[in-house]
């Protein structure tokens, strides 16, 4: 009996009348309109508020351009895969690292950050996957999804194929690629 009546008196105190219907229906607005003799309101004319969009992608850098990848002028391989231009398109999903550059300001290395993807980083970089696994062939166990992991550091540069790079604080020592190019230091 008690149960019964706290139900009824905690119904009493919240009616439909008290709840205000989010969007009237159609037969509603017709029927208030034709009884109401005062101007519209405000918030009528006014219609639905436009709720802000939220984006929570990396603002693109100013000159990151279509990626068109490119072989580096003066040619040369590492191994059979030429040569080709590097630079920094700028932080995105899946690459947002950060680049070490070298004193020409050309991108020298890349410090992997977790859940970092290789062919997002190649897509930052602008090169190809196959180069991108060829410059770091000698310290690492190349550049795949597997063998990433955060605090990693990538090659970027021809010239130190032989001293940049490590994988998960490991450097290894695997057989040189032919050709080479000069190598720095």
């Amino acid at each position: 009996m008690i149960v019964l009546a706290s139900t009824l008196l905690l119904a009493g105190c919240t009616s439909a009348a008290d709840i205000p219907d989010a969007a009237p229906t159609a037969e509603a607005g017709a029927a208030s309109s034709a009884t109401a003799t005062s101007a519209p309101s405000a918030d009528a004319d006014a219609g639905p508020r436009p709720v802000p969009s939220v984006s929570l992608a990396p603002v693109p850098v100013a000159a990151t351009g279509e990626c068109v990848i490119s072989d580096l002028v003066g040619g040369g391989s590492i191994g059979d895969v030429d040569l080709e231009v590097v630079r920094d398109r700028g932080t995105r999903e899946g690459a947002a690292g950060t680049t070490r550059t070298a004193t020409d300001g050309t991108p020298a290395a890349y410090v992997v950050a977790a859940g970092d993807n290789p062919a997002r980083i190649a897509d930052r970089f602008c090169v190809s996957a196959d180069y991108l696994d060829a410059l770091n062939s000698v310290r690492r166990d190349g550049v795949t999804l597997s063998s990433l992991f955060g605090g990693d550091t990538l090659n970027l540069s021809p010239s130190t194929v032989l001293t940049v790079g490590d994988q998960n604080g490991r450097v290894l020592d695997n057989a040189e690629p032919e050709p080479l190019p000069t190598q720095a230091g």
